[in-house]
């Protein structure tokens, strides 16, 4: 095994000795503490094998041992104790096992060794596991019954498995694959898969069986059958084999470990003999053998592939060794796949989500509301799987499906409300919590409760029924606990036949991705009470990002000049290259970032460049200068720079590019960087259209003009209608990529007009037009209009014939003295605020 899988593996395991815990003997463990069973300590181990303690100082003296050796290798245990390690296995065997690193922590893989021993007066090869524990070293051996090297046909396996896993579609189907070809290749009787719920209680979630056993498939099994400390040493081994269920533990002498003064501690031991309580349980389902594979995810236990065999079987180490790859595989895909299946579920459902919020967000009409409620019935209800639903809006209660009566509702929602957070609130266990919904229980045993409003006036509730939730145990509950002499404990079910248990009160659970939706649907929250400041809101994040955007541009500029380059805040160097740190004669950057620029500039220039500094402030072209500056070795040479406004890391800064007075050899590289830096300054980021800044000098220099000669002017904004939900449904890059494809339209129609054009702000452009009349006007944006949609660009996925738009605000003025250019845009936003008010996709001029 490859390093690299060696430390993925060691990362999902934890490969630690168990020590603790509150512990109690084993003849005190009852129903009442069995979760206190000291199993990693039994004192015992399976009889398929011997162990072997060993001390790691020079000698490596046998101290503890199983007491089958005797039928083993033909020696008496007695008669191993207290001997050389090497007398048993050989020196040199001794000497390369212990150039491994037996620390377990060191590496997820077992530690294999092949041995040759004298056994019973001859030859026989073995398998050894080797490892450390507590100072000790423990070998746990076994007769050799197969070779070690992986067959053609385990590898043909594998690639049938993965060939398998590659056509399933969900998790389940994989689980289902994954049961089937381990049954295939090991053998056993019966393979199920079986995972964890948040309680510890397992369900049965796929089964591969010969047909004659009856299905465990969907069973479910209350946590008490595998307690925490199991759990625990499954988070340690990958594999866990029993090879015969009838077999007579064999004891460990003595007892005691001889450097801790407790028993030897088997919490890495694959011979560990398993506890009498899983034993009987095991006993009781006819079981003969077991293999038990750990499935991991982030260092806890989630699942579980449980092998059954109905006589023993034994699992050869190279098919073991097969196992624990599988466990570290099976691990990550099938968690891996329940992700993907939940991932899947929760982009339906916010493409639902946000489906039933457009009903609510930008439509005014409150009768209108009602009415698109009623047609999205089935919609409102399959969004959380719910049997009923409530919404109250604008003082108008709409039931759907299986609901409480209106007044049960309204108490409902003032409980709710106050029990709420962050506008919601969820159980699957009403009646035990809010006591008059006992009267209603059938109906609503769920609720899930969302606030549309900040004051909770208005809501929708999702209503569950009670279940009589149905769980297939393994066998009665009753027959759990049985009287025995020696008082009170635990033993495994005595039957298999189904019990059905209905928990009162209850419904299905609201599931994690169920819950994320509301995501979508707090924008109803957000719309209704709160939408001027969204949009603020909205509109600074946007600007950021913008700005976040432009600032990538400078720095990608700065990496790759050949020239100088400084950023300034507040007239401190904030950023240089290191071109920049050689004009200045600094040996590192690093020298310069904090200082003051002027502290490098002779005192008789200072106040010049200052005053030139100053003047950069929101200026948006490009500015010159030149100054003394002194080295640090005291050397003066004359610079010169081009300053350029930005903003830099959200604050109004000055970058700048420089070199040496006078240079004629770097002459072509610096103006070829002016030329950049000044197309960085003046340019959208993401569109390459003039930005604002650009447009609104534009804007100015051609209404002066207008004013001038008396004629018409003309302005557009431009926005795509809904976008917000756009960038919900496809993401910030989906948004982005749309964005391009209107910005390509609008620039082309631009050019044909011989209009400017900018990105104003998210998805709002600005055009202008000198010279053109109402009717040009008018014609120009049913243009844009039209033109836009036949991008043909789908607003959703699973709606084919919706597809992007835009809205077009126009306003024609022949400038006035009584007039400024602010009029022009004041006026375009109102006309485009009618445009949206009238259905989108509109065109209005005032």
């Amino acid at each position: 095994m490859s390093e690299s899988k060696g430390h993925h593996e060691n990362e999902l395991l934890n490969r630690t000795l168990l020590t603790e815990g509150d512990y109690v003997a084993r003849e005190d463990v009852d129903l009442t503490n069995c979760e206190k069973e000291p199993i990693h300590i039994p004192g015992m181990i399976q009889p398929h094998g011997i162990l072997l303690a060993a001390t790691l100082n020079e000698g490596n003296t046998i101290v503890q041992c199983s007491r089958n050796t005797d039928q083993i290798l033909g020696i008496a245990a007695e008669k191993l104790l207290h001997t050389p390690l090497a007398d048993l296995i050989g020196s040199a065997q001794l000497a390369q096992m212990l150039q491994r690193d037996l620390t377990a922590s060191a590496t997820a893989d077992l530690e294999y060794v092949d041995l040759k021993i004298k056994a019973h007066g001859q030859e026989a090869d073995f398998f050894g596991i080797v490892h450390e524990s507590e100072g000790l070293l423990i070998l746990e051996i076994e007769p050799l019954r197969e070779e070690r090297e992986m067959s053609d046909s385990d590898f043909g396996w594998i690639r049938t498995f993965f060939g398998r896993l590659k056509q399933t579609s969900s998790r389940v189907e994989a689980s289902q694959a994954a049961a089937e070809q381990i049954k295939e290749m090991l053998g056993y009787d019966r393979v199920m898969i079986y995972e964890f719920d948040e309680q510890w209680n397992g369900k049965v979630i796929a089964e591969a069986r010969e047909a004659e056993l009856e299905p465990f498939l969907g069973h479910h099994y209350p946590a008490s059958d595998i307690p925490k400390q199991a759990r625990a040493l499954y988070l340690r081994n990958w594999l866990r084999t029993i090879v015969d269920v009838n077999y007579t533990p064999v004891e460990i002498i003595p007892t005691t470990q001889p450097l801790t003064g407790r028993p030897l501690n088997l919490s890495l031991s694959v011979l560990r003999s398993v506890s009498p309580l899983h034993i009987e349980y095991l006993h009781n389902m006819g079981v003969g053998a077991t293999t038990t594979i750990s499935l991991i995810h982030d260092n806890e236990l989630w699942g579980l592939i449980t092998c059954h065999h109905y006589s023993p079987k034994y699992v050869p180490h190279r098919i073991r060794n097969l196992c624990n790859f599988l466990g570290a595989f099976f691990s990550s895909e099938l968690y891996q796949r329940q992700q993907l299946d939940d991932y899947q579920a929760e982009l339906q459902l916010k493409t639902s989500a946000s489906r039933l919020a457009s009903i609510f967000v930008g439509n005014h009409s409150s009768v209108r509301i009602q009415s698109q409620l009623q047609d999205q019935e089935q919609l409102l209800l399959d969004l959380m799987n719910a049997s009923g639903a409530v919404v109250s809006y604008r003082d108008k209660l709409m039931r759907f499906g299986d609901t409480p009566e209106v007044q049960q509702i309204r108490e409902l929602a003032g409980w709710l409300a106050r029990k709420s957070n962050d506008y919601n609130y969820h159980t699957s266990k009403l009646s035990l919590e809010f006591e008059p919904a006992r009267a209603y229980k059938e109906k609503a045993s769920g609720v899930l409760y969302l606030a549309l409003s900040p004051g909770h006036n208005h809501y929708i509730m999702w209503f569950r029924p009670e279940v009589l939730q149905i769980v297939d145990w393994a066998g009665d509950p009753s027959k759990v606990v049985i009287q025995d002499d020696d008082g009170v404990r635990l033993s495994p079910r005595k039957s298999f036949e189904k019990w059905r248990q209905v928990v009162q009160s209850t419904s299905y659970p609201w599931k994690d991705y169920e819950l994320n939706a509301l995501t979508e649907l707090k924008t109803i929250v957000r719309a209704e009470t709160e939408a001027q400041l969204q949009q603020v809101e909205e509109q600074a994040l946007l600007n950021a990002r913008i700005l976040r955007q432009n600032e990538q541009r400078y720095l990608q500029l700065m990496d790759i000049s050949p020239v100088a380059f400084f950023t300034l805040t507040k007239d401190t160097i904030v950023y240089c290259n290191a071109q920049a740190a050689e004009l200045i004669g600094e040996k590192d950057p690093k020298n310069m970032i904090g200082r003051p620029i002027l502290d490098y500039v002779q005192t008789a220039s200072r106040a010049d460049i200052k005053e030139q500094l100053d003047r950069m402030n929101g200026e948006l072209m490009l500015l010159s200068c030149s100054a003394d500056f002194v080295l640090p070795d005291n050397r003066t040479v004359q610079l010169e720079f081009t300053l350029a406004s930005v903003i830099y890391q959200g604050k109004p800064s000055i970058m700048a590019i420089g070199r040496k007075a006078a240079s004629s050899e770097e002459e072509e590289v610096f103006t070829h960087m002016t030329d950049k830096l000044q197309n960085y300054v003046t340019t959208d980021s993401l569109t390459d259209m003039p930005n604002q800044m650009v447009f609104e000098r534009e804007l100015l220099q051609d209404w002066n003009a207008c004013l001038l000669e008396e004629k018409p002017i003309s302005l557009f904004i431009i926005d795509i209608d809904d976008f917000r939900q756009y960038n919900k449904i496809h993401g910030l890059q989906g948004g982005d990529l749309c964005l391009q494809y209107v910005a390509d339209v609008l620039y082309v129609m631009a050019q044909q007009y011989q209009a400017a054009i900018t990105r104003a702000s998210g998805a709002t452009f600005m055009m202008k037009l000198s010279g053109s009349n109402v009717e040009q006007a008018l014609a120009l944006a049913e243009e844009i209009r039209q033109g836009v949609m036949a991008l043909h660009i789908q607003r959703d996925q699973s709606v084919s014939d919706e597809v992007v738009t835009v809205s077009v605000g126009v306003t024609v003025i022949i400038p006035s003295s009584t007039l400024h250019p602010d009029d022009l845009i004041v006026r375009a936003r109102k006309a485009l605020y009618e445009a949206k008010n009238q259905g989108k996709n509109q065109v209005v001029v005032r």
